[in-house]
């Protein structure tokens, strides 16, 4: 007695695999430019953070020594190749110290100038 072999072999059809790679690529799609724009804003972070470091290191020597350092160490790199520069260095300056890095420029205008460009809006008035 012969049996009859099944020749299903369980595999997936051309079409079957070619939906799931479409499927995969508009997925990807969506994604890269999301991560991209993560990894940017992780980088931006890390800098501010050592904006901040540079500040407080800033501000413990010139109270130990009461005279101002202004060196930036080599072990502070900004994550997107920038260079940090001072913005603020006279110690008499109520904002001293503050450090701006040259892709990251948060910092450069203070809070008060920030105000001043804001104009208010003028109410029309009711006839």
């Amino acid at each position: 007695m012969k049996t009859l072999k099944n020749n299903n072999s369980g595999g997936y059809t051309l079409i079957e695999l070619m939906v799931v790679i479409a499927i995969m690529g508009a997925l990807a799609s969506i994604a890269i430019p999301n991560y991209l724009s993560h990894v940017e804003k992780a980088r931006a972070a890390h800098c501010l953070a050592n904006r901040y470091n540079i500040e407080m290191a800033e501000r413990a020597y010139f109270l130990e020594h009461n005279e101002p350092n202004l060196k930036i160490d080599d072990l502070w790199s900004c994550p997107s190749d920038g260079v940090y520069v001072w913005l603020i260095s006279d110690a008499n300056n109520p904002g001293y110290p503050k450090v701006g890095c040259s892709i990251h420029y948060a910092g450069l205008i203070p809070s008060s100038e920030k105000q001043k460009e804001k104009k208010p809006k003028k109410e029309k008035s009711k006839k």
